[in-house]
C-alpha cells in the first residue's frame, strides 16, 4: 500500500489527502483480490425473506464486491483514473411489493453499481484579496459541493431481463393468482454470487467437508498421506474380487432348463465365467473365458440344461439321456454328455456301452477370451470281477467326470441302481446279471456356471 508523506510545517494540498484516500481504496481492494478473485461479484448480506403472508420480500442490507475502474471522473482536483480495483458498493435494506397475475410470473431481483458524489456542503474558502473574511462556498455563493463519494449498489425488481452490467441477485417464481409469497418461492439467481465465510470454510484441523470437493489422483499404487480419490480407489481395486456365483440346470428328473438374465455389477471391469453342459452318460463340455463387462450388452440371457436321465427300468435294457446344454447368450455353447448305451445279449459275454462327452463351441469372440476348453469325458465300461461259460460278471460302467471339479456316478454291482453323477457329469450305468432284475441307470447331473467379477 502506498502512504502520502507530509512534513512539519507544510501547506497541506487537498491532492495529499485524495491520494490517500484512494491508495487505501487500492489497498482495501487488492486484499480481497488476493483472498476472493480479481473479478467477482460476489456479496454478503442481501438475504430475501418473506412472511408467507403476503406479497412483500424483504431484502436485508449488504454489500457487492466488483470490479471496476478507479475514478471514472475526476476526484476533487485529481484527474479520473482508469485503472481497475476491485471495490465494495453498499446496498441498503429495502422492500419489494410483487403484483399478482393471472398466469405465473417470474421476477428478478438486481442491483445496479454505481459511484455516486454526495453529501453536499456548503465549505468556508480563504479569501485570496481579504485574509480577515472567508469565503461562502468556492464563489461566495453559498453553494454546496459534493463532500463524499459513495460507492452504492441499487436494487430494483423486473420481470423482464435483468439490464446489462448488472448483478442478478434473487429470482422468484410466483405462481398464477398468488396472495402470497412464500420462502419456497424465492431462490438465488446468481450461484456464484454468495461465497462460504471463511470461519465456515473446513479447518485444517479434522476438517468436514461439505459439498463436492476434488482432489489431485495419485498414481495407482501411490502409497503415501496423498489425499486418496475416488478414481484411485477404483484404480487400486480394478483386480478386487467383487462376486462369485454358481447357477445350475434343473435336476434331471424335473427336465428343461434355468434360464438366468445375467448383469453385473456396475463396477465390474471384467469376468471370469465357467460353463460346462449337463452330463449324461459322459460328461458335459467345459468352457472358461474372460469376459470384458464394457464390450458386452448386459443381461446376457444363459441357459442351464437339465442332467440326462438314466436308464429306466423296464423289461428290457433302456440306454440313458443326453444332458442339456449350457449357454452363455449365442456366444459359448457347452454341449451336454450322450446317454450310455445298451448292451445285451443271451449266451455271450458284453461289456456294455458309454456315453460320450459334450464338445464346446464358441460363436462369437466379441469382448470374450477363451482361456481354457474340453470336450467332456466319455463314460467308462464297467469292470468286470468274474467269468463263468457264458458271461463276465461286473459292474455297471462309469460315468464321464468333469474336471476340474465334479465326478461321474461310480460303478454300481449287478443289482444295483446306476450312481447320479455330479454338476455336468455324466451317470453311472447299471449291471444285470442272467436272469436278474433289471435296475434305472443313474442320472446325470446338471449343466452349470460360476460368474466371477473383479472390480
Amino acid at each position: 500500500m502506498d502512504r502520502v508523506i507530509v512534513y512539519p510545517a507544510q501547506i497541506v494540498a487537498d491532492t495529499d489527502t485524495l491520494i490517500a484516500e484512494r491508495n487505501t481504496e487500492r489497498a482495501i481492494g487488492e486484499v480481497i483480490a488476493l483472498t476472493m478473485g480479481s473479478t467477482g461479484p460476489f456479496a454478503t448480506g442481501l438475504t430475501a425473506t418473506c412472511s408467507g403472508t403476503n406479497l412483500l420480500v424483504q431484502i436485508g442490507a449488504g454489500q457487492i464486491n466488483a470490479s471496476s475502474v478507479a475514478d471514472a471522473s475526476s476526484y476533487g482536483s485529481l484527474a479520473a483514473d482508469s485503472t481497475l480495483i476491485m471495490r465494495q458498493y453498499n446496498a441498503a435494506q429495502t422492500s419489494f411489493t410483487l403484483t399478482t397475475a393471472t398466469t405465473a410470473q417470474t421476477f428478478h431481483i438486481y442491483a445496479t453499481l454505481s459511484m455516486v458524489d454526495t453529501g453536499a456542503t456548503m465549505l468556508r474558502y480563504l479569501d485570496a484579496s481579504d485574509s480577515t473574511r472567508t469565503l461562502s462556498g468556492a464563489t461566495d455563493t453559498g453553494t454546496g459541493q459534493p463532500t463524499e463519494r459513495t460507492a452504492i449498489a441499487t436494487l430494483a425488481l423486473t420481470t423482464g431481463t435483468v439490464p446489462s452490467g448488472s448483478v442478478p441477485v434473487w429470482r422468484i417464481d410466483l405462481p398464477a393468482n398468488a396472495t402470497s409469497v412464500t420462502q419456497s418461492m424465492i431462490t438465488l439467481d446468481n450461484t456464484a454470487l454468495f461465497y462460504t465465510k471463511i470461519p465456515d470454510l473446513a479447518p485444517i484441523n479434522s476438517p468436514a467437508f461439505t459439498g463436492t470437493p476434488t482432489a489431485p489422483t495419485p498414481a495407482s499404487g501411490d502409497s503415501s498421506q496423498k489425499l486418496a480419490t475416488t478414481a484411485f480407489v477404483t484404480n487400486w481395486a480394478s483386480a478386487n474380487l467383487l462376486a462369485c456365483d454358481t447357477y445350475l440346470g434343473p435336476a434331471a428328473s424335473a427336465g428343461g432348463y434355468n434360464v438366468i438374465q445375467l448383469s453385473l455389477n456396475s463396477r465390474t471391469r471384467f469376468a471370469i465365467i465357467e460353463i460346462a453342459g449337463a452330463g449324461g452318460g459322459g460328461g458335459g463340455g467345459y468352457c472358461r473365458f474372460l469376459v470384458t463387462a464394457s464390450e458386452l450388452q448386459w443381461p446376457v440371457t444363459a441357459t442351464l440344461g437339465a442332467g440326462g436321465r438314466g436308464g429306466q427300468s423296464a423289461s428290457t435294457a433302456m440306454s440313458g439321456n443326453s444332458g442339456g446344454n449350457a449357454a452363455f447368450g449365442s456366444m459359448v455353447v457347452a454341449v451336454g454328455g450322450s446317454g450310455g448305451s445298451v448292451a445285451q445279449g443271451g449266451g455271450v459275454a458284453i461289456i456294455g456301452g458309454t456315453g460320450a462327452g459334450g464338445a464346446v463351441q464358441v460363436i462369437s469372440s466379441t469382448g470374450i477370451t477363451v482361456l481354457n476348453s474340453g470336450i467332456g469325458p466319455s463314460g467308462r465300461s464297467g469292470h468286470v470281477s468274474g467269468v463263468s461259460e457264458n458271461y463276465f460278471y461286473g459292474y455297471g460302467g462309469a460315468g464321464g467326470d468333469r474336471p476340474p471339479y465334479y465326478s461321474g456316478g461310480w460303478e454300481s454291482g449287478a443289482g444295483q441302481t446306476g450312481k447320479t453323477g455330479d454338476a455336468g457329469s455324466g451317470g453311472s450305468g447299471s449291471c444285470v446279471a442272467p436272469g436278474g432284475t433289471y435296475m434305472n441307470g443313474g442320472d446325470g447331473g446338471p449343466a452349470w456356471m460360476t460368474v466371477t467379477q473383479y472390480g
